[in-house]
């Protein structure tokens, strides 16, 4: 277990409710700056990190990791994504790590 708090936001459904995670990345680091915050991207949602979406305003304090299985199941190419947005290589493993490690998990 880690001494820095960790907080996953897991998005998954739909591309929009990556707007929605930042908005919740804000509040989290308002009242807790010193939490770790990750926003883990797969499923469906994995549209919403592309430039063709909506621009993503990707907070300092936080990261946008895309799980590049989702992005090559939709035959999206990794070079396609909105700057500051990274690539995890399984949402899956990523989140059950962090979960190992101590991290706490909420669903967006």
């Amino acid at each position: 277990m880690t001494d820095q708090r960790t907080v996953l936001l897991h998005v998954s459904d739909r591309p929009d409710d990556i707007s929605r995670a930042i908005g919740i990345a804000h509040t989290l680091h308002d009242a807790r700056p010193e939490y770790s915050i990750r926003i883990i991207v797969n499923g469906p949602a994995v549209r919403g990190a592309t430039r063709d979406a909506d621009p993503l305003e990707v907070p300092g304090f936080a990261s946008i990791e895309i799980c590049e299985g989702g992005l090559r199941g939709r035959g999206i190419p990794f070079d396609s994504l909105q700057p500051g947005v990274v690539t995890t290589a399984s949402a899956a493993v990523a989140i059950a790590d962090a979960q190992f490690d101590g991290a706490a998990y909420n669903r967006v």
